[in-house]
């Protein structure tokens, strides 16, 4: 499954020169062959756009949540990010990725009217072999497994809300669970008892990169660090339990 063929770049491929979410950084993922993970958030004007913070303070030093904020005022100049670049739709990244590698979508919370969810379904209709969703939300999952169960998916959570993973799981059907690297050893037991694929976040520096391997996670979700001069490869995390089509008979 392309999930865990190659590692996956944070928000895409990012560094000093290219602000996260970019479309620069997706290009630079691209270029070095990582699957790539984003976010996004629903317009007020209704169009699916690609950011990870509620509001643009810290990426772009304004003071305005993204929700608030129309396409037109994204495609003006009051909201660059900080290579430049206009915040982009995620068409525009669709466009850019088309297959050439694997998406992970962390369906941002937009409260409980599943109105991302909603927006962003038709946007990946019948891309489920290079798409894949994740939230917070449990809700959101359970959302699309009724209502796009092709597509795999899967819960994020970090120890302090590890109970959602035990609370919620038979619910929401994931195939996988994506967890912060704190909490790999203790999630990585209960991931394989169930039978379940394990991604850990963020991997930002050699102790959590260490702690990645020594915990035989799925695969890393990655930024800020030179996976070529640590000779990473693919074989030194645990091979994926073949769960892609688990709840879909």
């Amino acid at each position: 499954m392309w999930l865990f063929e190659k590692p996956i770049a944070h928000r895409g491929l990012h560094n000093k020169e290219l602000t996260e979410n970019s479309m620069g950084a997706f290009k630079n993922a691209l270029d070095h062959g990582y699957n790539i993970e984003t976010d996004v958030h629903l317009l007020k004007s209704g169009e699916v756009v690609v950011f990870h913070d509620d509001s643009l303070k810290r990426v772009c030093g304004k003071n305005v949540k993204i929700k608030d904020l129309t396409l037109d005022d994204i495609k003006g100049d009051n909201y660059l990010l900080p290579n430049g670049e206009h915040i982009p739709l995620f068409t525009e990244m669709l466009e850019l990725v088309d297959g050439k590698t694997g998406i992970l979508l962390e369906l941002k919370l937009n409260g409980f009217n599943y109105d991302l969810e909603k927006a962003v379904l038709p946007l990946i209709k019948g891309k489920e072999s290079w798409i894949a969703v994740q939230a917070f939300n449990p809700y959101s999952i359970i959302w699309f497994a009724k209502n796009a169960p092709e597509f795999y998916r899967g819960l994020l959570s970090l120890p302090i809300l590890g109970c959602d993973v035990y609370m919620y799981a038979k619910r929401m059907k994931p195939h996988f669970i994506s967890y912060e690297i704190s909490g790999a050893k203790k999630m990585r037991a209960w991931t394989d008892k169930n039978g379940m694929n394990l991604l850990c976040w963020t991997i930002r520096d050699e102790n959590k990169y260490a702690a990645a391997l020594d915990n035989k996670i799925n695969n890393i979700i990655f930024e800020t660090i030179d996976l070529d001069k640590l000779e990473f490869s693919m074989d030194k995390l645990a091979k994926p339990y073949d769960n892609e089509n688990k709840y879909n008979d």
